[in-house]
């Protein structure tokens, strides 16, 4: 689901109308336009980023679009290298397909009017067919997360909210990707291929299905996400934080409202036990002891330490009602 490969449409667009560059002294917006640049260059190295063919058009500052600004470097000024960067970083990206029946003129973002906002249009479009797309924006305004945009539904005449994500650094996309599992109920035949977006630092074992779990994907699917996203983002840096030791690392992991624990020491004992835990993977066998719980008695996911033979990554290697302790 990354990108626009199979005739899927684009999952990330710049939004324009952020670009306001108005009140910012040379100094600041030479910054903000370099930040900027490292979002789009960190997205566009595993992403398709599109733009509106329109962008430049944009008015960014009093009678100034940004053509006049990044091109003839008009007032309001910014350095050089962060113009030119800009320019070639947008030229790189691909154009959404602007021939869509029912693309609406303008949008309203959280009750502020935008008039001119091609791909916010776009977006809010997107989410009307049930897919999702979020907007990268400029990182001086306060838009991030997901935000109510507006419009009249050309169809019916009606207004229509709908919600679209917004992010300003590319460490923000996880949450996106993470939110299409509930927002366009990915289906279980979907999952792992989304999880591979979702939780890059994770590996999955061929082997993972939720009909190995005490209840329907239905009923597991959210609390496997939690438990994904709390491994993927905090399981590892808690290891190095505590030098390994298993119940300073449970109490941290524990605030999140999950209990992730290694294996105790009786079931330790037990080769075949043991046994159990080890997940083949690419001709490689893991260990995967540590785990989720989601009730006492029932569901478990159980993971590796990172690894260097899966470049750093953690492997999910088992779902499972219960194994022997």
């Amino acid at each position: 689901m990354p990108g626009a490969g199979g005739g899927e449409p684009y999952r990330i667009v710049v939004d324009e109308s952020s670009f306001d560059f108005r009140g910012l002294t040379e100094e600041r917006l030479t910054d903000l336009l370099e930040d900027f640049g490292d979002a789009l260059e960190d997205l566009s190295e595993q992403h398709a980023v599109a733009v509106s063919p329109l962008w430049m058009e944009v008015e960014c500052a009093d009678d100034r679009e940004l053509y006049d600004v990044l091109y003839e470097g008009e007032a309001p000024r910014a350095g050089r290298d962060a113009r030119l960067r800009m320019i070639r970083l947008m030229d790189r990206c691909p154009s959404w397909d602007t021939d869509v029946a029912g693309l609406p003129e303008q949008v309203e973002v959280a009750g502020s009017a935008q008039e001119i906002a091609w791909s916010l249009c776009y977006a809010w479009w997107r989410a009307r067919q049930g897919q999702h797309i979020t907007c990268l924006v400029f990182p001086d305004g306060d838009r991030r997360g997901w935000l109510p945009v507006s419009a009249v539904d050309v169809a019916t005449g009606e207004p229509v909210t709908e919600e679209v994500f917004h992010l300003a650094e590319a460490s923000a996309l996880s949450e996106f990707w993470r939110s299409l599992f509930t927002r366009e109920e990915v289906p279980e035949p979907e999952f792992f291929g989304h999880g591979h977006t979702a939780f890059p630092r994770l590996a999955f074992a061929d082997s993972l299905s939720f009909r190995k779990f005490d209840g329907t994907y239905a009923e597991m699917r959210d609390w496997v996400v939690q438990v994904l996203s709390v491994v993927h983002d905090h399981f590892a840096d808690a290891l190095a934080r505590h030098k390994g030791q298993p119940h300073q690392v449970q109490a941290e992991l524990g605030r999140f409202g999950l209990d992730l624990s290694p294996e105790s020491p009786n079931t330790r004992s037990k080769p075949r036990a043991m046994k159990q835990r080890e997940v083949d993977h690419e001709g490689e066998t893991y260990r995967c002891e540590w785990h989720g719980k989601k009730e006492r008695h029932r569901n478990r996911i159980h993971f590796s330490l990172p690894d260097t033979r899966l470049g750093g990554r953690i492997l999910i290697g088992i779902f499972v009602d219960h194994l022997d302790t």
